[in-house]
């Protein structure tokens, strides 16, 4: 199967003949989105975490509400009760949505990010990212280095999602573009200075305009905490 990727638009209403989205959640899933102040995000939620159902069940032959879900020790998802199991990763922002699903045996990371204008990048970069990498953003143009500033987020958020480092390990993540000119750059690496192992693939997505994504894959899938 190697990587499979979807992308969703979680605006879209459901359209007639669709299994319900709300019906295949679990009972702690309903209880978080029930949990959103904002209508909105509540829908978005719902959508989301229906996509991913959805997919899960039909890659896995699983009716999507039967599908069951623990955690790593990390606290990373993963399914249950198949062996071996495909390892997957959801992102959402606003709209969009990722889902990212791995042969046994792989593990994905992917991340999107609506980019926000009002951020200052080159502060923020100096502040999180390492020297190299704020040097790139800081020396590009304003709105060239706001781009790379979110591109080298959202590898950065895919690279400790695939690994389960969690947002505890992003400051150590170091990102380089496999081209010299990273405003160009489709494909590039990242690599954890506090965790052993190689750099992992990354592959930078184009979901829709004004958003950053990225995908990042591994080796390995550790036995996951049931309990």
């Amino acid at each position: 199967m190697g990587v499979r990727l979807w992308r969703v638009h979680l605006d879209r209403p459901e359209r007639a003949g669709e299994p319900g989205r709300w019906h295949c959640l679990s009972g702690a899933e309903r209880d978080k989105a029930a949990a959103f102040a904002d209508p909105l995000a509540r829908r978005r939620y719902v959508a989301a975490h229906a996509a991913l159902r959805h997919i899960l069940g039909r890659l896995c032959g699983v009716p999507a509400a039967r599908l069951a879900f623990g955690t790593e020790e990390s606290g990373r998802p993963c399914l249950l009760a198949r062996t071996p199991r495909p390892d997957f990763n959801l992102s959402h922002s606003e709209e969009w949505a990722l889902i990212a699903v791995a042969a046994p045996g792989s593990r994905v990371g992917v991340d999107v990010e609506r980019v926000r204008p009002d951020l200052d990048h080159r502060e923020m970069a100096r502040r999180i990212y390492q020297p190299e990498e704020a040097a790139r953003v800081c020396a590009a143009t304003p709105d060239a280095g706001l781009a790379e500033y979110f591109r080298l987020w959202t590898a950065k958020e895919a690279y400790v999602k695939a690994t389960g480092a969690g947002l505890a390990g992003l400051r150590d993540v170091l990102v380089r573009p496999a081209a010299a000119t990273c405003e160009q750059s489709r494909a590039g690496s990242a690599v954890s200075r506090s965790l052993p192992g190689s750099p992992a693939p990354v592959r930078w997505l184009d979901v829709a305009p004004g958003y950053a994504a990225a995908l990042v894959t591994t080796a390995s899938t550790p036995a996951p905490r049931t309990g």
